[in-house]
């Protein structure tokens, strides 16, 4: 179900003008706010940030989960066209994962591509402290008060899944400091979801009736990843290849089993906010998660998982 555009030949594979080390920062980021403990579960504590979910080891190995079924989903970790416009078996490029969590994409693209340099930023220091890729560096800072490097620093920029990080006027700022950072012909590798579940069953229904509660309280979106293409064209990025996969949730295979468990330790994780918005108590909680998980496989839920190479024209 994918679509594909731009099929350029390799001879516009690009190399930078020159290789650096390290991305210069511009500015020293702000420290921020560590954490709270919220009915055992570890959160940030940045008060100026939305994002829902935990920052401790059960969400840690949820993010790994999820990267490993999104790259068996999409069959990379890298689109393939990226690779038709940038060198990087060739080495030299500079690439930086906003929000990257515990880092496993970095960890993994580091390894393949070791004449790279990568970097890694976040509000929340979940990534490996000690042992990592010679070529990886992680910086903790809230985007939100701007990306800590100077113009034109990247040749590529993944952000993916942050849904439920950035309300919907926070996502302008955000696309304009990455279309910053990136140099002329550079390009953003943003993939998200519409979190919007497809389905004909009342309990998955009623779930999402309360989802869309907290999401309205707080200012999200969680369709974000269904409008990417539309938001990288206000910025002036022109979209290079584009891809959709439906995510059988709870059926289908193994697939279908990993990404319910996800999307479960996902509700647990926002299991507070979720309470709070909808006057919910813990038992309530654990119920709907119960009849929705089971409405869910009988009625083949799904979500759309939306994947998109957008480049900054060359000036």
């Amino acid at each position: 179900m994918g679509n594909t555009s731009s099929k350029p030949s390799a001879t516009s594979q690009r190399r930078p003008s020159h290789k650096q080390k390290k991305p210069i920062k511009e500015i020293q980021p702000t420290r921020l706010p560590t954490k709270k403990t919220i009915d055992g579960r570890i959160y940030h504590a940045d008060e100026t940030s939305q994002y829902l979910l935990p920052r401790d080891d059960q969400e840690i190995d949820r993010l790994h989960e999820a990267h490993f079924l999104t790259k068996e989903l999409l069959g990379c970790n890298v689109m393939a066209d990226a690779t038709k416009h940038l060198d990087f078996q060739g080495g030299g490029l500079q690439i930086l994962d906003v929000c990257c969590g515990p880092a496993t994409w970095l960890c993994e693209t580091s390894l393949e591509y070791p004449s790279c340099q990568f970097v890694g930023i976040d509000m929340s220091n979940i990534w490996p402290q000690v042992i990592r890729p010679a070529n990886l560096e992680f910086i903790e800072a809230s985007v939100l008060r701007g990306l800590p490097f100077p113009d034109k620093a990247f040749d590529f920029v993944q952000l993916r899944f942050v849904s439920l990080a950035f309300k919907t006027n926070e996502w302008t700022y955000l696309l304009t400091e990455i279309r910053r950072i990136l140099r002329d012909g550079g390009i953003l590798q943003c993939i998200d979801l519409d979190m919007q579940i497809i389905s004909d069953d009342q309990d998955v229904k009623h779930y999402l009736q309360h989802f869309d509660v907290l999401c309205n309280t707080r200012g999200l979106d969680p369709s974000a990843g269904a409008k990417l293409d539309m938001m990288l064209n206000d910025h002036n990025l022109s979209i290079l290849q584009s891809e959709y996969r439906e995510i059988p949730l709870g059926w289908g295979g193994p697939l279908g089993d990993g990404f319910m468990n996800i999307f479960s330790a996902e509700v647990q994780g926002m299991a507070p906010w979720m309470k709070q918005s909808n006057n919910l108590n813990d038992e309530q909680l654990i119920a709907m998660l119960r009849r929705t998980l089971r409405g869910m496989i009988e009625s083949k839920a799904y979500m759309g998982l939306y994947a998109f190479l957008a480049q900054k024209p060359v000036d």
